[in-house]
Formats: structure tokens, sequence, C-alpha cells
């Protein structure tokens, strides 16, 4: 089989994603702006296919996916030291976003590009084609800009953790949960307590409590280890609690950023992250797998209530960024 390379004879990373492109945005007077880089190959004044692109760039063999989308950024528009986020990791190319400061400065590292341009996500639609190449700015576009922390669960949030369970687009996936305080307080007091080896954060976005999540060892849950066929991994469960914020994009990201800014840091060392949604909450899944999470098998199969485990590789999608000490509790 001959080896992919790209135009300046980099190989190319055979297994998906395949390379990555990173969405740029900053909020200027205008409104929000979308970085855009022309290509050189064809002359300052070409406007076809492939004239127009974000910062993209191809993955070299063996190559994390964040780290490569992180060299290339660096590498095309000088721009580093930001937090990048998941768009979608699920298919052949990699898409990330990032909302920088409006004085970003833009440094054209290499001789693949000749002008660049902040513009309205209608002209960077409109110049960047082919289609696909537009639909990547449409995508990120649709996702808002927001601050996402996460802080410990605290008694006074029980009675927004049963709102969120009854919450129309949740009710159906918590049937089982706790019903009223007492219920919620025999489950989650010993996990806020800190005596369960289960730890509950909840996210805030924009300042606003908005939902939580779940993290634990496998090892530490020797069924689900056994079903999840996994006794080194660590797990996680998540809900967006608040309608409003549902379906907006939001859900990927903050998986991605409690993976990579609670639980690796709590279990450090861990090579994998668990989750196991129902095999039929398809909403889910899909956040999962746009975050890097790979679907693997299934618990139960042939039961009502089958789930997916779902699994992300830290080092194939995270690399560098990941510690690499000892696991702790």
């Amino acid at each position: 089989m001959t080896e992919r390379v790209t135009w300046d004879g980099v190989p190319i990373a055979e297994e998906v994603p395949h390379g990555a492109a990173v969405t740029v945005r900053r909020q200027s007077t205008y409104g929000r702006e979308y970085l855009i880089l022309h290509r050189a190959h064809h002359g300052p004044d070409f406007a076809g296919d492939w004239a127009w692109t974000p910062p993209t760039g191809a993955r070299q063999p063996g190559e994390p996916i964040l780290d490569g989308a992180l060299r290339e950024l660096e590498e095309e528009a000088g721009i580093t030291g930001v937090d990048i986020w998941p768009v979608d990791l699920s298919g052949d190319w990699a898409r990330f976003c990032v909302d920088v400061p409006p004085d970003t400065a833009v440094n054209l590292m290499d001789v693949e590009h000749d002008s660049f341009a902040w513009v309205s996500a209608a002209d960077a639609i409109r110049r960047c084609t082919p289609e696909l190449i537009g639909a990547v700015i449409e995508r990120a576009d649709r996702i808002p800009s927001c601050r996402l922390e996460f802080r410990p669960l605290i008694r006074d949030d029980l009675h927004r953790l049963l709102q969120w369970h009854k919450a129309p687009h949740a009710v159906e996936w918590f049937a089982d949960g706790p019903l009223d305080i007492a219920a919620a307080e025999a489950k989650y007091g010993p996990r806020i307590d800190g005596v369960a080896p289960v730890r509950v954060e909840v996210v805030e976005i924009d300042g606003i409590a908005a939902g939580y999540l779940q993290r634990y060892l496998t090892r530490d849950h020797p069924e689900y280890a056994a079903a999840a066929r996994d006794n080194d991994a660590a797990a996680i469960d998540y809900l967006i609690g608040e309608p409003t914020l549902v379906e907006r994009g939001i859900g990927t990201r903050m998986i991605w950023q409690y993976v990579r800014d609670v639980v690796l840091p709590a279990y450090t060392g861990v090579p994998r992250i668990i989750a196991s949604p129902d095999a039929h909450n398809t909403r889910s899944i899909r956040a999962l797998e746009k975050a890097g999470f790979t679907r693997g098998c299934i618990a139960a199969p042939g039961q009502l209530d089958p789930e997916y485990f779902c699994v992300l590789d830290r080092r194939r999608t995270l690399g560098s960024n990941a510690a690499s000490a000892a696991p702790q509790s």
C-alpha cells in the first residue's frame, strides 16, 4: 500500500481521523468573526475550492488527535496556548473550535498560506468551498460561546438534581432514580461526604448550575468492571439538566472538559475513560462519539435496558496532555 503524504511529503495517519480543522472565533464590535486562511498554491487572487479554509492539516502516523490539531493551529496561524474543544471527533476529519480574545495575533508560519481574514460566519461559509469545508464553519457557528466550570455537588443541589431528572429530555433515562429529597440524600449523601467511591460535580455554564457529572474507577465496582471488561479505567456519567441547553453542542464540550480537567487529574495514569449510556439513548451516544469516545461492547444484549460501553483512549486522543503517573483513587 502506498503511504499517504501531504503536499510537502509528510506522512498522513492511516487511521481516522486523518487530520483536523480548528474553527477559530473571536468577538468583535461587528459580532462574532471567524479566522480563515488563504492557500498560496494558485496565487493570491485564487477563489476556487480549497482557496480559503480554517486552520486545517493532516495528522501524522501515531500522533494523538489533540496534539495534531494544536500543532496545525500553531504551524498555520501561529496561535498557541488556547483551549480548543471538540465539535466532532468521530469522522474522517476531526473538528475542533476555540474562542480567542479579540486581539489574538495571527502569524502565517509556513509558505502554504499567503493571507488571512477575520470574517462573519456567512462570509466564511461562502468563501470556504467545497461545501464540506463551509460546513465546518456552519456547524461551529451553531454552538454558543460559554464558560464551563465544575464544582463538587452539595446538599443544596439535591432539589435541582431531582428537577433535572424530571426534565422532558431526561426523565426516560432516570426512571429508577430517587423521587424525593430523602431518597436523593440516601443515594448522593455518601458521595457528597466522600465516603463512597463515586464523586459528583455540578457543571456551571456561564455561572449557572446546569447539570451534573460523576466519576469513579471501574475497579471499585467489580460487576461493572466485569461487564465493561476493563478493571483499569475510570468511568463517567453525566446530564445537562436544563432543557434550553440541550442539543446545542454543549454536551460534547462538557464531557471533554470534564474528562480533561477533573477526571484525569483525579485518576492520574488511567489509560481509558468509559461511559455506558442506554443503547437507545442516541443523543448521549453521539455526544460521546463527538468527544472522542468509540462505541465498544454492549452490556446485557437482548435485555430491556442494554447499555453501550463507549471508550476514550487517553493516549490516542489527548496524548501529551495526559499525565503518565500511576492511577490514584
